[in-house]
This record gives C-alpha cells, sequence and structure tokens, in this order.
C-alpha cells in the first residue's frame, strides 16, 4: 500500500511529520498554492490535481489520507473511482464542510487590505508539540491569508451528502472527542452513509487529531491498513 497525504486548509505537508516518518511508502503532497504555485478554486480541480500526481508518479494501491480540506478532496477523488485508489483515510471530516460566515467576512477584509494570517487561525495548533507546532504555524502564515480564504470557499461549496452511497471502497474514519470544526457528528454520518466505513474517535483530541495524538492516530491507520491487506 502506498500512502498519500493531503493537508487541510491554509497548511502544507509539514503537518503530516509524525505520519510519513512512521509509514514507509508514505508522501505528504502540497496542494498548489501551498506554497507554490497557483491555489485552485474547488474541491473537485484539487481532487483531479491529486489524481493526476498518482498518475504522473505511477502509484497504484493507493489509500488517500486526507485532514479537514483534505478529506473533501479524497472523497470527491474517490467518487471519480479511479483504479488507482484502494481505500481512504478520513481525518476530522464532513460530507458537507460550511465554514463560520464570521471566518469568511473576517478574513476577505484581511485580504482586501493585503494582511497577514491573522493569529485566531492558529488557535486550533495550540496542541500541538513543538517542535511541529512551530513548523506548521510558520508554514501557514507563508500560505497566506490569501490562500486560506480561498482554501475556506472550496471548503464552503462542497457537498456529496448524497453521493456517499458511491464510494464503496474500505474508509477509516478517524475524529477527535472535542474537535469543534469538524464535530464527531459529521463522522458519525459519514459512517453511516458509507457502504464500507468505520469510525475512531479520540478521546481528548481536537481538530489537529493526527499531530496532537499521533501514535493513536498512526496505530488506527495501521491497523486499517492490516485489515485491508489481509
Amino acid at each position: 500500500m502506498n500512502l498519500v497525504f493531503i493537508h487541510g486548509s491554509g497548511c502544507s505537508h509539514h503537518v503530516w511529520s509524525h505520519q510519513v516518518s512512521f509509514f514507509q511508502n508514505s508522501v505528504a503532497v502540497d496542494l498548489p498554492g501551498h506554497p507554490e504555485g497557483d491555489a485552485l478554486l474547488s474541491v473537485t480541480a484539487m481532487s483531479q490535481w491529486v489524481l493526476t500526481t498518482l498518475e504522473k508518479q505511477n502509484l497504484d494501491n493507493v489509500v488517500l489520507v486526507g485532514h479537514s480540506l483534505g478529506s473533501a478532496v479524497v472523497l470527491q477523488a474517490a467518487l471519480a473511482h479511479s483504479h488507482r485508489v484502494k481505500a481512504l483515510v478520513l481525518i476530522g471530516s464532513g460530507s458537507r464542510l460550511k465554514v463560520l460566515p464570521q471566518f469568511l467576512s473576517a478574513l476577505t477584509e484581511i485580504v482586501e487590505k493585503k494582511g497577514p494570517l491573522p493569529e485566531f487561525l492558529l488557535t486550533p495548533n495550540q496542541g500541538i508539540d513543538e517542535p511541529l507546532r512551530t513548523q506548521i504555524n510558520t508554514a501557514m502564515k507563508e500560505n497566506g491569508s490569501a490562500v486560506m480564504l480561498t482554501d475556506f470557499l472550496a471548503c464552503n461549496d462542497f457537498d456529496v451528502m448524497n453521493e456517499l452511497s458511491n464510494i464503496t471502497i474500505p474508509v477509516q474514519l478517524i475524529v477527535g472527542s472535542e474537535d469543534v470544526m469538524t464535530p464527531v457528528k459529521y463522522s458519525r454520518f459519514l459512517n453511516e452513509q458509507l457502504p464500507n466505513a468505520s469510525l475512531s474517535v479520540v478521546d481528548g483530541a481536537t481538530h489537529m487529531v493526527f499531530a496532537e495524538q499521533p501514535d493513536s492516530v498512526n496505530q488506527c491507520i495501521q491497523r486499517f491498513i492490516n485489515s485491508i491487506s489481509d
């Protein structure tokens, strides 16, 4: 199995440091604009970019692992029914990812003034141990406000609620019990609607569960891979 990790809004491959060092045959990609190139405007465009990347690198037997926006991207990629994608891991996920309107308006104002990434967007990273927290925050600031806004708008438009039954490959759902951005009920809904899913709730973790409690999450992913490799 080849694991390909897709980051969330405004982030980059740095967030997956604990996973890429743990799993052999794993790679964490930077979506376009994070920071190289131009940011893509929709989840569909991002999913097509991911599938093209798999083809270019000739990666087969792929488990796509996505967090938040990245989970939307891998759900959308699964709906394309690529023969390369064998399974999904969805972390802090949802079939819709509406963003608080006040977040969008505050960020729009900052982008219009060409301001830096506001500190409140780094608060979800507080539970992550150093030095990873600083690496993630630094990368997010480098990606900047405009990329974060583009990512949030892509999340806001995303909705595959009525298409979930078409995803028949194995899916592992992981969510922090204290996640307020993509609450546990989002993952429970996915677990009910996806034909071949299982759910793991990580106690005490928030939205960045995989970086806060990497051992728990890595073990969960490993068990999932073992179960689909048998």
